[in-house]
């Protein structure tokens, strides 16, 4: 390794690369201090320092809130990237304990995984890592890819259409979709085609973000059309819409399993072959061989399974 320039390294060492990664995630020096229990003038010298050495103000304030300069969001997959390593490197010979995993592990669920899936994955997590503290972040489906590569979020749960290379995926199921509906207001058979779906008024909500959605695809495929007359930004909204209006609402087979507690209501499978909206979780490839990430990913895998009818 005669390439390595190791004076160089007498004026940037391993712990000012912490700083920076958790200066560029907080955007905000009093958290990133409080996230690595140091005081704020200690992580201010820190950011005088990655300023002085990269000769780039690192976060400028824009208003009240600070934000990263572009050489340092450049920066930030190379050193989140060395920081991985060191990590894996430095982990390698240890046997993963999840009992004494500590910290904040973040991560993104819509809401309807989020009212799905957390019952079960806390309950797992206080009984298999009780000093692991887990923080689901509002973060819009759209952006979730954005997050995980800028290090906001450790995983994503949810549909993701289009992959990156720098991200790893792993299945966790498939879902069909169903009719939600007010029998007193609109007559449907116990069985749904699409055909029969475009003679009645809709309400729609999107679970990628923006665009078409899976159902309206396949539509289209068929050469059919269904009459959208109303846009619902959050999809546990859905049952309390229908159950006032003659309005059907299409969402997967997981969904529908939220608005059973509505006995006013009436769920209908709706019978399209190939029709499915596939749920996967993503990671970060620096973050893929985490034994943290890996063990939270099998708890969340346990909690899908044990939901019922899974």
């Amino acid at each position: 390794m005669d390439d390595i320039d190791h004076a160089a390294f007498r004026r940037l060492d391993l712990n000012l690369l912490v700083a920076f990664d958790v200066l560029i995630a907080e955007q905000s020096v009093t958290r990133a201090a409080a996230r690595l229990c140091i005081g704020q003038p200690a992580m201010s010298h820190a950011l005088n320092r990655l300023r002085e050495f990269w000769g780039d103000e690192i976060l400028y304030r824009d208003g009240h809130r600070m934000r990263p300069t572009d050489r340092a969001l450049a920066l930030m997959p190379a050193v989140r990237a060395i920081l991985g390593q060191t990590q894996a490197m430095l982990q390698a010979d240890d046997v993963f304990d999840p009992r004494q995993a500590a910290g904040e592990f973040r991560l993104a669920l819509n809401e309807p995984l989020e009212a799905l899936l957390l019952p079960g994955l806390m309950a797992r997590l206080r009984e298999r890592a009780p000093k692991l503290s887990l923080s689901v972040q509002p973060v819009p489906p759209a952006m979730q890819l954005d997050h995980l590569e800028q290090g906001d979020i450790r995983l994503a749960v949810g549909y993701f259409p289009k992959m990156r290379e720098v991200h790893e995926q792993s299945a966790l199921c498939e879902s069909g979709f169903s009719c939600v509906y007010n029998p007193a207001l609109l007559a449907l058979p116990e069985t749904v085609t699409p055909e029969l779906l475009c003679r009645y008024p809709h309400i729609h909500t999107s679970y990628a973000g923006s665009g078409p959605g899976l159902v309206d695809q396949a539509l289209r495929e068929a050469g059919l059309r269904r009459q959208i007359v109303a846009y619902s930004a959050n999809p546990l909204s859905l049952p309390f819409v229908v159950k006032q209006s003659a309005l059907l609402a299409v969402v997967p087979d997981l969904l529908a399993r939220l608005f059973q507690a509505h006995a006013d209501l009436r769920i209908a499978p709706l019978r399209s072959p190939g029709l499915s909206l596939p749920i996967s979780i993503v990671t970060h490839r620096r973050d893929s061989s985490n034994p943290l990430n890996r063990f939270v990913s099998a708890q969340i895998a346990d909690a899908m399974a044990a939901l019922p009818g899974s």
